[in-house]
């Protein structure tokens, strides 16, 4: 598989009273369809921006009738989910950003008490992955929405998680986390048990510093926003380091809190960061 070699800045995405958008509060997350429709989640405003696949400003997205918390966005096809914190429930939308339905309520998968979620990710096949700060585990459900599985446990041994911050389907089902208490990064096969793990808060040198959002591309790569460090890392899909981004090049080209990052199927890379109230974007160079 090939692995990113480099990326261009190609725009940075910024808020005022000024824009069309109007200032951003506390970016939260980041999607695109397969057309390349981008949605931006503000989770301290409490909507989600949408831009039309020529890079219009089209709105925000319906509100489910009530108020959310969006603090994580994913697809699969034409649908948007979203990860409503303050519902404790997963929200569906059509690629015009027009509100369908209640799609998971969190509820139903809480056979042990309440969840704490914290990330979001929908497999091709329709599986669900939710991270659950409250436990440190990962739900999977079916894609008939049963809880099919239970990723890791509290702890710091390699297959352990503490903190869990992220969540990406990548090839062939692997389930990518974003083990932040552990400052590293774990890959489960689809039943949950453990394929690798990045070097971790336990090695002298661990790859990441807080390790937030996470995404992969079509190859399998993984791009996670390591929020501490003010970087995106690229790790081939056996979790070796590749790539950072975001510390050099121009001004606009770099990064302060990056929490999220998204892939699209042309090769751009949109990151979000708070710290800098702006979402950049990079085209991903491939030998």
């Amino acid at each position: 598989f090939d692995t990113p070699i480099g990326v261009e800045w190609v725009d940075t995405i910024r808020s005022s009273q000024a824009s069309e958008w109007g200032q951003f509060e506390r970016l939260s997350s980041v999607d695109l369809l397969p057309d390349g429709r981008l949605f931006i989640a503000d989770v301290g405003a409490q909507t989600i921006h949408w831009w039309e696949e020529d890079g219009r400003f089209a709105g925000q997205v319906d509100t489910p009738g009530s108020q959310m918390r969006p603090a994580d966005l994913a697809h699969t096809g034409f649908q948007l989910f979203v990860l409503d914190r303050v519902g404790s429930q997963i929200l569906r939308f059509n690629r015009d950003g027009a509100f369908r339905d209640v799609y998971l309520p969190l509820e139903q998968l809480a056979l042990r008490g309440p969840i704490d979620p914290s990330a979001l990710a929908v497999d091709r096949d329709g599986r669900v992955a939710i991270a659950d700060l409250a436990r440190s585990e990962v739900l999977v459900t079916s894609p008939f929405l049963d809880l099919e599985a239970r990723v890791g446990e509290w702890g710091s041994f390699e297959g352990q998680l503490s903190e869990p911050r992220g969540v990406a389907f990548g090839r062939e089902g692997v389930l990518y986390v974003s083990d932040r208490g552990n400052r590293r990064v774990q890959a489960f096969d689809r039943t949950g048990l453990l394929l690798k793990a990045s070097k971790s808060v336990d090695d002298a040198d661990p790859d990441f510093v807080a390790p937030t959002g996470i995404a992969c591309d079509w190859m399998g790569n993984v791009f996670v926003a390591d929020t501490g460090a003010g970087r995106v890392i690229v790790l081939s899909p056996d979790l070796v380091p590749a790539l950072e981004i975001g510390g050099e090049g121009p001004l606009a080209a770099q990064l302060k809190r990056p929490v999220d990052c998204s892939v699209s199927e042309d090769g751009l890379l949109y990151v979000v960061d708070p710290g800098a109230d702006q979402v950049v974007i990079y085209r991903l160079v491939y030998p």
